[in-house]
Formats: C-alpha cells, structure tokens, sequence
C-alpha cells in the first residue's frame, strides 16, 4: 500500500473532522448538506477510507504467520472476528473502527502534543535547560533511556502534563449525549442533547489555576495530578468510562521519544531567530497544533565534558 495515499486519507478525515454539518445543529435542515456538498464528500471519503482498511485486512488474511512469528494487534483482531466467542463478538466493520481510532487518535495527536511541548520549551528555555539536566543526571553519559526509567524523570512528565493543560490535543473532547432528561444548575437539559466539553476552557480557567495562561510545570510538581480526570481541572483525556483508552501507552510513548531528543541533543531556534519573534498562535481544527510548522535546530550533546 502507498503510504501516500494512507497519509492523504488520514489527512482529509482530519480536515472533515472539523467541518461543521447544519444537521448537527438543527436535524431538519439536513438537507442544507447535501446542497453544500458536505454529504456526498462524506461519502466518498469514507468509501475510500473503507478500502484502505479492507486491502489491509485482505493483505493480513493472505499473509501466513510461521509458527516462530508473532502476530500483530491486527491479526489478533482478525482471530477473534473469525472465531468469536459467545462473549465477544467482531464484525469486520469493528476490526476497521478499531484500527481506524488507533490513527485518527494516536498517530496525529500524538505528533501534535510532542510539537507544542517542544515549543514551549524553546519559549521557556529556563524549562528546557531544569529537564535536560534531569534527564542528563538521571541516566549518565552514555547512557540509555530506559522505559523503567520514566517514572523517575518527574520534570519531563511535569512539562507533558503542563503542556496537555495549555493545548489538550482535543479542545473539545469528544461529543457525549446526554442519556436522560436531567438538570444541571438550573438548567433543563433534554434525552440526547449533544454535550461538547471545552478542555481547553477549562485549562485556562483563572478561578481553577494560578496564572493560568503561563507556563509553569512546577504547578504539577511534586506528581499531585494524574489522567485519569478523576480531577475535573485536569481532563485533557476525558474522564469516566469515556476517557481515552491509549492514555498510558499514548503517554509513554510521548515520554520517551521526548526523553531521547532532550538528552542526545541540545535544541535552538534556526538562523539565530529571536526568542522574542517566536510565538506559539495555535491553528484551528479538531487537534489543533501550530499555525506554521516549528522548526528547530538540533545539536548533539556531547555527554561527559
């Protein structure tokens, strides 16, 4: 398969993720849609999303594992569509949903998270320098960066979890419906309204943060706030059984990939740009990230002089 064409899928589902449909907002005027296009564009991307994901599942299926190889997620999903269980069931549909929510949620959010904490980082350079030096400390020259060495690096987690709180890879979480009539601070709110929550509002909030616009990772220090969303001020994952399932493998990877560029290499702004001039505007979207592209300039460090 072209990965040129798997990245130019995944492109536009992302861009229609942020289009805004009349029928969402008003049900009768669903025909607004179709005049506008939006309904037949829908349609076409999903179709050709359908047969990226049915060529890999065909290439899964012709493909015969030794019995000295191991399986992918993939081929897992597709055992237990075949087999089944009076339990647990797939279709096929399902086998392409998951793998579909694995992109769309891990891939773009992700690369979009590690940007902006990059960002922040070379606008705070003070920051930048306290997580070097732990990481530096931490494993030694010539070392490796362990994954069981994570849960010791508490600033890098501090400036993650900092930045998730300024930019949540999704502002606006994911859409909830009400189950049941019920009421909130006086408010009626009806069966099935669409309940959007505002992440990044709440981020921001003066009355929940102290100097809520700075970048300040001490504020997570020592680890008082985890993402589970068991604290409301904090959901950049969601929270309840609705919050994101990748969160500690999503995390972890975020940790480490991090972890490596800061303590391999030492990071400036390219052409001796001005920290001044350098500013952090976010794009729009359904997971915005920077207006334009950052880019950097990475030095190796030398590590024991």
């Amino acid at each position: 398969m072209d990965p040129r064409a798997v990245h130019q899928i995944f492109k536009e589902v992302t861009d229609m993720l942020q289009a805004v449909a009349v029928s969402d907002m008003f049900p009768q005027l669903g025909w607004v849609d179709r005049a506008t296009g939006l309904h037949a564009k829908t349609k076409r991307i999903a179709n050709k999303l359908d047969e990226i994901l049915e060529s890999v599942l065909q290439e899964h299926e012709r493909s015969n594992l030794k019995d000295e190889e191991v399986g992918d997620l993939l081929d897992d999903l597709l055992l237990v569509y075949k087999e089944g269980s009076s339990e647990f069931k797939l279709d096929r549909t399902d086998v392409k949903g998951l793998i579909f929510d694995m992109f769309i949620a891990g891939t773009d959010t992700t690369s979009k998270l590690m940007e902006w904490v990059m960002a922040e980082l070379i606008k705070n350079p003070n920051e930048m320098e306290k997580v070097q030096l732990e990481l530096r400390q931490a494993v030694g020259a010539y070392g490796r960066i362990e994954e069981e060495q994570m849960d010791t690096i508490s600033r890098l987690q501090a400036v993650i979890k900092e930045t998730l709180r300024l930019h949540p890879p999704a502002p606006l979480l994911i859409p909830h419906e009400v189950i049941q009539a019920t009421k909130l601070k006086g408010y009626d709110i009806p069966a099935k309204t669409r309940v959007l929550i505002n992440a990044w509002a709440i981020g921001r909030d003066h009355e929940a943060w102290e100097n809520a616009d700075k970048f300040q990772p001490e504020r997570f220090l020592p680890d008082s706030l985890d993402y589970s969303g068991r604290d409301f001020r904090f959901i950049p994952f969601g929270a309840g059984r609705r919050g994101c399932p990748g969160i500690a493998f999503g995390i972890r990877l975020v940790e480490l990939a991090l972890a490596n560029m800061l303590y391999h290499f030492n990071w400036d702004l390219p052409n001796g740009q001005d920290l001044e001039s350098f500013e952090l505007v976010e794009s729009s979207g359904f997971s915005p990230g920077l207006q334009c592209p950052l880019t950097l300039v990475a030095k190796p460090y030398k590590h024991g002089q």
